[in-house]
């Protein structure tokens, strides 16, 4: 049976992360580099830092919603989609410090496993 205070805590994590994901755009994007990005670099990446900011979002409600109901993290679909979560974080987590940018790779590196072991436990 998975641990509802580890999704919980999860769940509310995610939605702390992601205000903090969404208000940092704003840093990166105010620079000189960003904004003379060719229209559609810049564009795809504005578009991509806040569709990355609703994930997170997602991830929260997701993780709320199985600390609600945790039978449902029997049903198949819902074990998809935790073990979806868990995947794209340790992606991201491989692509950020392949970039150098370590805190964001221990960051969601850390939060694909506490996804797992909050869905497992």
């Amino acid at each position: 049976m998975p641990s509802t205070t580890l999704l919980k805590a999860a769940g509310y994590g995610s939605f702390l992360v992601a205000i903090k994901h969404a208000l940092t755009g704003r840093t990166f994007q105010r620079l000189r580099q960003f904004q003379e990005l060719p229209n559609i670099a810049y564009t795809c990446s504005t578009v991509g830092w806040y569709q990355g900011s609703a994930y997170l979002v997602l991830t929260g409600l997701l993780n709320l919603h199985w600390a609600q109901n945790p039978n449902s993290l029997g049903e198949p679909m819902s074990r998809a989609m935790a073990a979806l979560l868990a995947i794209i974080a340790w992606s991201s987590s491989a692509w950020y410090l392949q970039r150098g940018i370590k805190a964001s790779a221990f960051l969601t590196a850390t939060a694909g496993i506490l996804q797992a072991y909050a869905v497992l436990y």
